[in-house]
């Protein structure tokens, strides 16, 4: 048995949820612990829920989780089709055993349950083999934030996680409970250039240029210039430090993403 996995030379996105939204546009969805518990009433306010931002591009959406009194304030909000429910229990529902689902989402889901294999069990007698789509996101074990605050004798992760995940550990999970992968992508929250193109576009401002590159000089002018520096090199440890990681691997990115189909029950 090797140990040592190598790792494929996969997309790096900003962030999870661009990606997500795209991948559910106009189409039939679950979304899984949609009750972001702890910081549900600040984003919602915000706009920032992933809740909303899914309802607002697919054509039909439920959400389920545990969580009774956030699925209370969502239904008293104006959201329909929600249910209170254990996630590991999805087979037990009789209400969405008639739904026919486009893509399943499970974002930051996996990491806080006491039993992901009964919980994809769960999930997969909801899926159409072959066609439905589940989308899985997972903080990533080896991102570069727990490398640097492991040089503090810190471990830095959220208090209620049960595991971490890293591309092996993930992919395996889904395959052993027959899981089909067809496409992975790591996500990070500060891009990996050490020069972002919004501090590049104030040095070509006088250059001229197409109107693409006009307008974003406008959008620079119109901003504090003094705010985009502080904030720039507030971040600019992180970013040297992460150019020179993802070079030799992007799996130093703050998440993963995995997208997958069901094959089928086991036998």
């Amino acid at each position: 048995m090797n140990p040592y996995i190598k790792l494929p030379n996969v997309q790096i996105v900003n962030g999870r949820q661009e990606l997500i939204l795209a991948k559910c546009k106009n189409k039939c969805v679950f979304h899984l612990g949609c009750v972001d518990s702890g910081l549900l009433h600040e984003r919602f306010e915000r706009g920032e829920l992933m809740h909303q931002k899914l309802s607002d591009v697919a054509n039909e959406i439920w959400g389920v989780d545990i969580d009774a009194s956030g699925i209370s304030y969502l239904n008293n909000t104006g959201f329909n089709n929600l249910i209170v429910a254990d996630i590991s229990k999805l087979d037990e529902i009789e209400i969405i055993q008639k739904q026919s689902f486009d893509v399943v989402v499970a974002s930051e889901v996996i990491e806080h349950l006491q039993n992901p294999g009964l919980f994809l069990n769960s999930v997969r007698s909801l899926m159409i083999p072959e066609k439905t789509e589940f989308i899985v996101t997972v903080p990533n074990a080896f991102r570069i934030d727990n490398l640097i605050w492991l040089l503090r004798g810190i471990e830095y992760v959220h208090p209620d996680h049960s595991y971490w995940f890293s591309y092996h550990t993930a992919t395996n999970l889904l395959r052993k409970n027959n899981y089909k992968i067809s496409e992975v992508y790591v996500y990070t929250f500060i891009p990996a250039e050490i020069v972002p193109g919004r501090i590049r576009s104030i040095f070509n401002k006088k250059r001229g240029g197409s109107k693409k590159r006009e307008a974003e000089n406008e959008l620079i002018t119109s901003m504090s210039l003094m705010k985009l520096i502080f904030s720039y090199c507030k971040s600019f440890p992180r970013r040297l430090v992460g150019s020179l990681l993802y070079k030799r691997t992007p799996f130093w990115g703050d998440g993963i993403i995995l997208v997958s189909t069901s094959a089928g029950d086991k036998y």
